[in-house]
């Protein structure tokens, strides 16, 4: 993990020192998390970080950033509310393209490297016919790396002020091992699904 983060601080630092306008953005906001396919109830959350906009040209852009993101799902199972809260620093590069004064579209992959993976309430079974609840750590049946593409748009104020939204499409599933538990929170399809909505500003360094 610590490798991945030199790597962005690297990358931001060679892409500073590289461009011919470049600027620093943290940005903070909303999270609306699920796994897909699943059907589960969306876990809000939050996710805040910072990126690094090196403009290339008038209309694109390259972003890099890193963000620690809360994601997971929840459902409602008789009355009681079960939760998978599975928290990533994420890695994203996106290529922007500005369209029309700040209104910009941008796209690109992301590395997410799993941090937290707790459930609470969540109900599973380790033999036919017989369920139970558990709370607590599932960290060893995670995935310690997700790779996604996330997709969005947003907007630049002359101000400074940033507004996007964007949806990550998770590519690989979450779970490496069911470890004898057999419930559909293990199922072999459970990928990430997150839409975000942030608000940040625009330091321009050059």
């Amino acid at each position: 993990m610590k490798r991945w983060i030199m790597f962005v601080v690297v990358l931001l630092v060679s892409v500073q020192v590289n461009a011919q306008e470049f600027s620093f953005i943290p940005k903070a906001g909303l999270n609306l998390a699920n796994l897909t396919p699943n059907g589960a109830d969306m876990r809000p959350g939050l996710n805040i970080g910072v990126a690094g906009e090196y403009r290339f040209s008038s209309r694109f852009a390259l972003e890099p950033g890193l963000y620690f993101s809360m994601q997971g799902y929840q459902y409602d199972d008789k009355g009681v509310t079960s939760k998978l809260k599975c928290d990533y620093l994420n890695i994203p590069v996106y290529l922007k393209a500005y369209l029309f004064k700040g209104f910009n579209v941008f796209a690109g992959p992301q590395l997410g490297i799993n941090v937290r993976a707790n459930v609470s309430d969540m109900v599973v079974s380790d033999m036919p016919g017989y369920r139970k609840r558990i709370t607590g750590s599932i960290k060893e049946n995670v995935n310690k790396v997700d790779f996604s593409v996330g997709v969005g748009a947003g907007y630049l104020f002359d101000c400074g002020l940033v507004v996007s939204a964007n949806y990550n499409i998770g590519l690989t599933n979450i779970f490496k091992d069911a470890g004898g538990l057999s419930d559909s929170m293990y199922d072999n399809t459970s990928n990430n699904g997150v839409i975000q909505i942030n608000v940040g500003w625009c330091f321009r360094m050059k």
